[in-house]
């Protein structure tokens, strides 16, 4: 297997873990209240329908012989967008942070630490001779091109709420 292809996954699987030993040390969970369990519905009902657009608009451009990407890419793409604007709604509609300030910063922290690594992978594959587009359509490289904006967008989104949330609460 490339190596390239398996230290994100390595990266990904050792996250995950510590994602997981974090939450097994911290019992106490996150507190939403029913207003936040709305807007959260409604943020996803919101992501889903746009998924839904975004796969009826690339099965519409692969019918009528459009190819701009692979579908595979394709798919992705749509996928990080959407599962962006819903983290971004419900950031918005305050409905992402809990009541515990140390999660909500931690979860600004990661968006922008794994955007520098998105877009690690991003330059690293520049250096390898990769391209955004190859034989006219986007190649995947684009994908870490993409999910690096998208996590450097929900991290800005999610700094300045907990800034305005802050200065909300002094006052």
């Amino acid at each position: 297997m490339n190596f390239s292809v398996l230290l994100p996954v390595i990266i990904a699987v050792a996250a995950i873990l510590i994602v997981i030993i974090a939450r097994l040390k911290n019992k106490n969970k996150a507190s939403y209240d029913e207003r936040q369990t709305l807007a959260r519905y409604s943020a996803f009902r919101t992501s889903f329908i746009f998924l839904l657009f975004y796969c009826l608009i690339c099965a519409t451009l692969y019918i009528l012989d459009i190819k701009w990407s692979n579908t595979a890419v394709q798919m992705f793409i749509g996928c990080i967008l959407s599962f962006s604007l819903f983290i971004a709604l419900c950031i918005l509609k305050d409905a992402y942070f809990s009541d515990t300030p140390k999660r909500n910063v931690s979860s600004v922290i990661f968006f922008f630490l794994f955007g520098i690594m998105t877009l690690y992978y991003f330059i690293s594959g520049f250096a390898k001779g990769n391209t955004l587009f190859m034989n006219g359509q986007i190649s995947t490289l684009a994908l870490w091109l993409i999910f690096s904006i998208c996590l450097f967008v929900l991290g800005i989104i999610a700094l300045i709420k907990l800034i305005l949330d802050k200065r909300r609460s002094e006052s």
